[in-house]
């Protein structure tokens, strides 16, 4: 039997699910940046009203038989002279990977913003996980204006 995944955009609701998902990701150092403790529920919940009211950034979920499995932001920055840039982020839940979900939700944002990215630049060891962990953090990038 084939699965079947659909995609769909975030709603207030999914808020629980998603800060829950990010968290257990969280407790694996290299994983995401932010600590468990970091991740609240009500800071989802608000930042999926926020950019369920923009035109340059979204918030999508990729479910399966009405179960999240992971989800993904386009966040664009606040300032005015930079809000055509945006922040990614892509997170399968635990459990989900290697399943091919991230591509999917990453070809769905593509199509949505018409993207293509490159590598701009890499800060060597930027976060730190432990006393002597780091992981760099990688800068991309795409120009979507004319």
């Amino acid at each position: 039997m084939k699965n079947t995944y659909s995609i769909r955009k975030a709603v207030p609701e999914d808020a629980p699910v998603l800060a829950e998902a990010e968290r257990e990701i969280a407790k694996i150092p290299g994983r995401l940046v932010s600590k468990p403790e970091e991740l609240r529920d009500d800071n989802y919940k608000e930042k999926i009203n926020l950019l369920s009211q923009c035109d340059s950034g979204i918030c999508v979920v990729v479910e399966e038989n009405g179960i999240i499995l992971g989800h993904a932001f386009l966040e664009p920055h606040k300032l005015a002279v930079t809000a055509h840039v945006v922040v990614l982020k892509i997170a399968i839940h635990e459990g989900n990977q290697g399943k091919g979900l991230g591509k999917m939700l990453m070809q769905h944002l593509i199509a949505w913003a018409k993207l293509g990215f490159v590598e701009e630049g890499r800060k060597t060891k930027r976060l730190k996980y432990g006393p002597s962990e780091y992981l760099d953090d990688i800068y991309m990038a795409l120009w979507v204006g004319s």
